[in-house]
């Protein structure tokens, strides 16, 4: 706590020389580029139909609403089989026949606006969340924090996603999201703590972990969105966009995983 007094108190300190000791007023241009389009799609091992939307980015300054890409070609190869997606509402489009399965590798392809882009993705061998527990935070006890257990198999690199729910509420802008990587512990028995940064979990919730085994490509873009959006920390990276696993320079990413959930009730 003292430490961080220092950092508040030290950049305290040079806010206040800069507004004193400068007056020039610097004009950050925002130049308008073209529109990127945004591409998400993920197979898992649960039953379909799934889904991948396809959006454009809009400008800095533009409203935050991003406008559909109908009328593209979209299918899914695995297992296989080509399954050729039907437009189910502006920019969504669904499977009809096709299941995940650990171990297979799947291709996307799309094709808008007289451009084509595809990814591949291989959904990985799922691993077992044993459970699901809690721990007050140290620092603020109105905080109670999520773990998930689980045992981290051994000799291969294993990569996860987790997301938190709140009684059966996802929680949002990003919060409660967060990825892993074994590196650094192969084979060990994993406790995993969420840090949602927020108070919203008290006695009488019931808190869900979704485990995702996502394979490398979905690991690497995801921990950059996580670095990307993170808010209020001194150490947060310049904005940029992710590095996708999708052609063509294409926003977005797509994914194949396994799905673990469980749950456990704060009394």
């Amino acid at each position: 706590m003292q430490h961080l007094k220092k950092i508040i108190f030290a950049f305290s300190l040079c806010a206040l020389f800069i507004s004193f000791g400068c007056k020039k007023i610097i004009h950050v241009s925002l130049n308008n580029v073209p529109p990127q389009i945004v591409i998400v799609g993920a197979i898992t091992d649960q039953p379909g139909p799934y889904t991948v939307t396809l959006s454009t980015t809009v400008n800095y300054t533009a409203e935050n609403s991003f406008p559909a890409v109908s009328g593209a070609f979209v299918t899914i190869t695995g297992n296989s089989l080509i399954d050729t997606l039907t437009e189910t509402s502006p920019g969504n489009y669904t499977t009809h026949s096709l299941l995940g399965a650990p171990g297979n590798s799947y291709e996307l392809n799309v094709v808008a606006n007289g451009k084509t882009y595809n990814a591949i993705s291989t959904m990985p061998q799922p691993v077992h969340l044993d459970s699901v527990g809690y721990e007050t935070d140290a620092f603020s006890k109105k905080r109670i924090n999520a773990i998930a257990y689980f045992q981290d198999p051994a000799g291969m690199p294993n990569y996860y996603q987790f997301i938190e729910f709140n009684n059966g509420v996802q929680f949002q802008n990003n919060r409660g999201v967060s990825v892993f990587s074994d590196r650094l512990s192969d084979g060990k028995y994993i406790s995993h703590t969420l840090d949602d940064d927020s108070t919203d979990i008290s006695v009488g919730n019931t808190v869900t972990i979704q485990m995702n085994s996502i394979d490398v490509n979905v690991y690497n873009y995801l921990y950059t969105q996580n670095l990307i959006t993170r808010q209020n920390d001194f150490q947060s990276p310049t904005p940029n966009n992710p590095t996708g696993n999708i052609s063509n320079k294409a926003l977005g990413y797509f994914a194949a995983y396994t799905i673990q959930k469980k749950s456990v009730f704060i009394p």
